[in-house]
């Protein structure tokens, strides 16, 4: 695990933030999924991060994992504070006093919305290659199974193992096959819209059966599954434009006007906002231009180019 070296703001606000006698940790290590961290600049007291940025910040290409991961670390119950290289050069005082004033109002809020405690572990749960290429074939094959009643905790834990017990001893394997189900449940509305409300309720069962199966990490579980698919939610409209739907499960809706695709965009966040899951569409235009650019397999896409925001 490396952790990069502190720039020279963060050092000179290091400094005066011990001489406030201010408590801080310097880039700890924040898991934000099971196999995903993150190293912020600081840790103010329990529940605050502060990030220092440079000029890179700006730049389109950052933006978009900046906003991705402030949202998973937000779920994980920080607050997040973006402060510019330049006013710590201009008036370090003035940011001091602000991060001060921000220590405070996240100590009073902390009774009613607490931080999650990441429990420290030693490895994160990488995904075996054997799993890597069975995964989605065994999640089509149990998908053939479900029914209405079977998104139970009860029978996810006895028809699991059938495939391979690491289904319910690896988290990273579970919320992975988890996101897939979800995938392969894609169904159009009247007004030819993805049926986004069905999508959540489903995403809803997901996360209660992550919990109920990781025990006294099931909290933890559950939001690292909220965060997997905030890491993979504008992936997953790109494919949805260029593919019609996810990997496993192709050619379910067509996407042929920016005007269809922002009605996407708008029920996706309306319903699975309720579960702190969301994509920007500035995020999912980036997603589809590069993708553009790179994989050439319709020519009736060039509405993208014309996306103005």
């Amino acid at each position: 695990m490396e952790v990069p070296k502190p720039t020279f703001y963060e050092r000179k606000l290091a400094f005066r933030l011990a001489a406030k006698n201010i408590p801080y940790k310097s880039q700890p290590v924040i898991w934000y999924t099971r196999a995903n961290y993150y190293t912020p600049d600081f840790v103010i007291g329990q529940k605050l991060i502060v990030e220092v940025d440079g000029k890179i910040h700006s730049m389109k290409f950052r933006m978009t994992p900046d906003r991705i991961r402030q949202r998973a670390l937000e779920n994980l119950g920080y607050y997040v504070i973006r402060i510019r290289n330049y006013h710590i050069r201009k008036d370090v005082e003035a940011v001091v006093d602000e991060i001060i004033q921000r220590y405070f109002e996240t100590i009073d809020s902390q009774k009613g919305n607490p931080k999650v405690e990441i429990v420290k572990h030693d490895t994160y749960d990488s995904i075996p290659d054997y799993i890597q290429d069975k995964i989605s074939q065994w999640a089509i094959a149990f998908n053939h199974s479900l029914k209405e009643g079977s998104w139970t905790v009860d029978y996810f834990k006895h028809h699991l193992p059938e495939y391979d017990s690491i289904l319910v001893e690896n988290q990273s394997v579970l919320e992975r096959f988890m996101l897939l189900l979800l995938g392969l449940n894609l169904k159009i509305g009247d007004d030819g819209v993805l049926d986004f409300e069905h999508s959540a309720g489903i995403f809803g069962k997901s996360i209660q059966i992550v919990r109920n199966i990781f025990g006294e990490q099931g909290e933890t579980a559950g939001i690292h599954l909220k965060n997997m698919f905030n890491v993979s939610a504008p992936g997953f409209f790109k494919n949805l434009v260029f593919f019609g739907g996810p990997n496993i499960n192709p050619r379910i809706v067509s996407i042929d006007s920016l005007k269809s695709l922002k009605a996407h965009i708008n029920e996706f966040n309306k319903h699975f906002s309720r579960y702190q899951v969301s994509v920007e569409e500035v995020e999912v235009k980036d997603e589809c231009l590069y993708a553009f650019d790179n994989i050439k397999t319709n020519n009736n896409l060039h509405w993208i180019t014309e996306w103005n925001i």
